[in-house]
């Protein structure tokens, strides 16, 4: 159900936006906004990072973490910002089902499964994808690693997920290709092209990294530092001349 309204707020926060160009110019006023959601609520500086030693480790989430992302996201796709909603479909699941695992007094081990569970049924509400769902969940604890116990327990989270989400009107994410011949070219070029994606993958992530850690140390004041961020936004807007890449950027 949360998964679904976030879809449902997303969708309509872009809406607006697509409407109404002139919210751009509110993104530096929205980032503000958001840090002081997280102050308010005292989540800053807390992330998927935090999902993933809740599995590794067993450390604790704090259930403000669900509001302050619910509410940071919708804002900063109304206001144009660059945002994925991948990152706050774990963080927002994974904190679902690490409480309610608290709820029913679960031992460390289940609620490491049940903060998985979380993750793969909101990914699921939101994308429409429950297979999807189930395998990312697993697989993006640790790179490589399967939690084959969780198994069971994802799929049938995220298929139930996927049910409600129908029931509440979101529409799966879908996409039509074209489908090659299977031949020993295709396959030698396919991996290529995976060998490809992964080294770019990686750049991005680097970038993201120093680029994250250049903002801090040359920007530390969050105030500063958020309003700075969607000014260059906006500037980036204007000097691509499209909006494309604002919001989820699925176009």
């Amino acid at each position: 159900v949360v998964g679904s309204a976030f879809h449902i707020g997303v969708e309509g926060a872009t809406m607006l936006r697509q409407l109404h160009p002139w919210l751009l110019w509110c993104l530096p006023a929205a980032g503000l906004l958001v840090v002081s959601i997280y102050k308010l609520t005292g989540t800053e500086g807390q992330g998927t990072n935090d999902i993933i030693d809740q599995v590794h480790l067993g450390k604790g989430l704090s259930l403000l973490l669900l509001p302050a992302i619910f509410l940071g996201t919708v804002l900063t796709h109304l206001c144009g910002g660059s945002a994925g909603r991948e990152g706050a479909a774990l963080q927002m699941g994974g904190t679902l089902g690490y409480h309610t695992g608290l709820l029913f007094h679960l031992d460390d081990r289940d609620l490491r499964t049940a903060t998985m569970t979380g993750m793969a049924a909101f990914f699921a509400a939101l994308f429409g994808t429950p297979l999807a769902a189930t395998v990312f969940a697993m697989m993006v604890i640790s790179i490589g690693v399967l939690y084959h116990a969780a198994f069971i327990p994802c799929l049938t989270a995220s298929l139930t997920a996927y049910g409600v989400s129908l029931l509440m009107g979101v529409e799966p994410t879908r996409f039509t290709v074209s489908m090659p011949e299977l031949e020993v070219v295709m396959l030698l070029k396919v991996a290529v092209l995976a060998a490809l994606c992964a080294l770019v993958s990686i750049l991005f992530c680097n970038t993201i990294h120093f680029a994250e850690h250049q903002m801090a140390k040359r920007i530390p004041n969050p105030w500063v530092r958020v309003a700075a961020g969607g000014l260059a936004i906006i500037a980036l807007t204007y000097l691509c001349g499209t909006t494309d890449y604002n919001g989820a950027g699925m176009e």
